[in-house]
C-alpha cells in the first residue's frame, strides 16, 4: 500500500484521487508520521461494507444459535408474548 504525508496528498490531490479511483490504488495518508486515514475506491468501500455486514450477520447468527441451544432457555407461548407487550 502506498503512503503519503498529508502535505504530499494535499499538493497532489487530483493525482492522488485519480490513482485511487481509476488505478485501484489504496493510499494511506500520514499525519505527524502516523497513518491517519486511508483512501480507497468506491468499489473497495462497497466490498468492505458487504464483508462487514456478513461478519455482523455471522456474529448475530452464532449468538442466536447459542441461545437456541441453551438448556436453561425459557420459552413462552404466543399469547403470553403479546400479553407481555401490552402490559
Amino acid at each position: 500500500m502506498k503512503s503519503l504525508s498529508s502535505g504530499e496528498a494535499r499538493k497532489n490531490f487530483a493525482d492522488t484521487l485519480n490513482q485511487v479511483a481509476y488505478g485501484s490504488e489504496q493510499i494511506a495518508i500520514k499525519r505527524s508520521g502516523k497513518e491517519a486515514v486511508y483512501l480507497i475506491s468506491a468499489k473497495d468501500y462497497e466490498l468492505f461494507q458487504q464483508l462487514l455486514q456478513q461478519a455482523e450477520d455471522r456474529i448475530d447468527l452464532e449468538a442466536a444459535e447459542s441461545r437456541m441451544n441453551d438448556p436453561q432457555r425459557k420459552t413462552i407461548g404466543f399469547d403470553e408474548f403479546f400479553d407481555d407487550l401490552e402490559a
